[in-house]
């Protein structure tokens, strides 16, 4: 190797290194754009011949945005109508609050908190570590849009770019790009199943149990479940404390016991078996990538890991086939 060469190497690896760094405190923020991009791409490639690329790009970023909100909206006006006649029907006593001090100091009261505040505080932490405050939070919301809009606009320059850069035959690019596209599906593919799977069971239960609005929270439950860290119990719980509440004893005490027995439990096995068999990875391998990822990547750790892993393993397949 020659000097010149050496020191481009040299050049190439420093500023590599210096972007890491530049990227690294809003990592969270690209990755969730590249994902969303990999997301509504298709949809994109369908819209711009129609009204052009950037119109369509505007369009799908709006609408995955309502898409998100709108149900966050709506769950505050019927939390608000749910806290009012809360409200009234402590004052008219049908609401016994003193059995509900008394469940909330039993051993079972206890554990159900413990389980709440672990849950919500998880959450709150790991929202505090992505976000940083509000200042990051506004950087980083407008370097996803940013992100997300050229990536759909030029997603196609973009590969072509990748692949005009790698210095690799052009069968083995299809073979890296082909099987990080079937990851990237796998994983997403997999987090909606059971996002959706998990709200379905969570509207049956609120079914069978005289709820009201059970469409609406079985749509909600979908939402939940598409991010880390938050899911369905934050709709079964605190309708079984509801129900506990108000003297349905049996109601509330199943309700607790079929979300804690049935429907969490489904992450634990769906995911293994969906997202293994759709990625071709190993279960084992697949949990040690979400679980590592988390602890890595944070917020996006749970889609990033998995993937990262598959990746490698294909990489690994590649050179030892055509390099060693």
């Amino acid at each position: 190797m020659d000097a010149e060469k050496a020191f481009a190497l040299l050049l190439l690896a420093l500023a590599l290194y210096a972007s890491l760094l530049v990227v690294w405190p809003f990592f969270t923020y690209v990755a969730l754009a590249v994902f969303l991009a990999y997301t509504l791409y298709p949809l994109q490639r369908r819209f711009a011949p129609r009204i052009g690329p950037r119109k369509s790009a505007v369009v799908l970023m709006v609408g995955s945005t309502l898409l998100f909100i709108l149900p966050f909206v709506l769950m505050l006006q019927v939390v608000l109508q749910q806290a009012l006649s809360l409200v009234e029907g402590v004052q008219s006593g049908e609401i016994d609050v003193g059995f509900l001090q008394e469940f909330l100091t039993s051993d079972l009261g206890q554990d159900l908190v413990g389980a709440v505040r672990s849950g919500a505080g998880r959450v709150v932490e790991e929202s505090v570590g992505v976000v940083g405050g509000a200042s990051t939070a506004a950087v980083g919301v407008t370097i996803l849009g940013f992100v997300l809009y050229y990536l759909l606009v030029g997603g196609d320059e973009v590969v072509a770019w990748v692949r005009d850069v790698t210095p690799l035959p052009t069968g083995v690019q299809d073979e890296l790009l082909s099987d990080l596209d079937r990851l990237t599906y796998a994983v997403l593919i997999t987090q909606g199943v059971i996002a959706v799977v998990q709200a379905v069971l969570t509207g049956l239960a609120l079914f069978a149990l005289g709820f009201s609005n059970v469409l609406f929270w079985t749509v909600f439950a979908v939402v939940l479940g598409l991010l880390p860290f938050v899911g369905s119990m934050f709709i079964w719980i605190p309708a079984a404390v509801f129900l506990l509440a108000t003297g349905d004893l049996l109601g509330g005490a199943a309700l607790l016991a079929y979300g804690f027995g049935v429907v969490n439990i489904t992450d634990n096995y769906l995911r293994p078996i969906i997202g293994g068999r759709s990625a071709n990875l190993n279960p084992a391998v697949l949990v040690v990538g979400i679980f590592g990822g988390l602890v890595t990547f944070g917020f996006t750790g749970i889609f990033v890991g998995p993937i990262l892993l598959g990746f490698t393993r294909t990489i690994v397949a590649v050179v030892a086939r055509e390099y060693a």
